[in-house]
């Protein structure tokens, strides 16, 4: 179902102009950014997404993804022992899902400042310390299915960001696994992506213990973010209702499954393919968030394209 629409082809699902427009700007980005190697993970993932709205929803949360295990133990060994030091047996599934989610949002412990590449694996992207949302986000689903939990990617084009989402007691629930956000539904079950899209409000009634796992998405010194802690939760909240969310977002949810590992290339990239034009693009993109109102919690130097003035000069 879908089949024609899916990818890049995913705009043609979008009503709205300006969501189809921002849609297109997001693969024109990726282009410059990764090039035209079909076979790199990066451009795989994005032809297995399909946009969710409401010609898609009772699709993506029915028949989309792949329920069954098909994980072989000893396939993913490093892997393995990752989640082997922040699982046991007996943790339910919302509790498993937590730990990995925290691993994840936590790996910028092991940042290596020295590696001045991105792209690999997902043993290599833990290894590296690798925080980046599209990298950080495949590492929380492999590990998911590795643990038996069913997981899937979850993207906004216009803000560009990737999060995930994993089956946990019946439900899915969503997360941002590099920001460390994640929400509660009024009814007291994890909320999903679609929860989420439908109403944004759900992160304004959230009890502390759900900020409490928040943490910037950038590398602040200890002092600094302890000191800035409130303020830095108050900026992640506004981004997630007001930006994230927005109605006029271009949402989609892709598969990736940790037992097609062979199918797919893991190459290291050193830069843009098209650094000019990704960076025209780039501040396209900038244009369109500005133009749908993101309030002052957002912020790219590429909205403002007058110089600096300074008094006497």
């Amino acid at each position: 179902m879908f089949e024609d629409m899916m990818g890049f082809n995913q705009h043609l699902l979008c009503d709205d102009p300006q969501t189809r427009q921002g849609c297109l700007n997001w693969m024109e980005r990726v282009r410059a950014g990764l090039g035209d190697d079909n076979s790199c993970v990066d451009i795989q993932l994005i032809k297995h997404q399909l946009m969710l709205n409401k010609k898609t929803v009772d699709y993506i949360y029915s028949d989309f993804t792949c329920m069954e295990d098909k994980y072989v133990p000893g396939a993913r060994p490093f892997l393995e022992k990752v989640l082997a030091e922040i699982i046991t047996p007996d943790m339910s599934e919302k509790q498993k899902f937590l730990a990995i989610f925290r691993r994840c949002r936590d790996n910028r412990e092991a940042a290596r400042p020295e590696v001045k590449f991105s792209g690999g694996t997902e043993e290599e992207l833990i290894k590296r310390g690798v925080v980046t949302c599209h990298e950080i986000s495949r590492v929380f689903v492999v590990l998911c299915q590795i643990a038996g939990i069913p997981a899937r990617l979850t993207c906004t084009h216009i803000y560009g960001h990737m999060m995930a989402e994993a089956f946990v007691d019946g439900k899915w629930a969503w997360c941002d696994p590099r920001h460390g956000s994640h929400a509660y539904a009024d009814d007291g079950t994890l909320a999903s992506f679609w929860d989420m899209i439908c109403d944004p409000t759900i992160i304004d009634r959230q009890e502390r213990s759900v900020w409490d796992e928040s943490r910037p998405s950038y590398y602040l010194s200890e002092d600094i973010a302890t000191a800035f802690a409130e303020q830095i939760k108050a900026r992640q909240q506004a981004i997630i209702r007001e930006c994230t969310f927005h109605p006029k977002e271009a949402f989609a949810v892709g598969n990736y499954y940790v037992w097609d590992h062979a199918t797919y290339d893991y190459p290291w990239a050193f830069g843009s393919a098209d650094p000019v034009k990704k960076e025209a693009v780039l501040r396209k993109e900038s244009a369109m968030r500005v133009s749908f109102g993101y309030p002052p919690s957002y912020w790219d130097y590429r909205c403002h394209s007058e110089p600096l003035r300074v008094k006497g000069e």
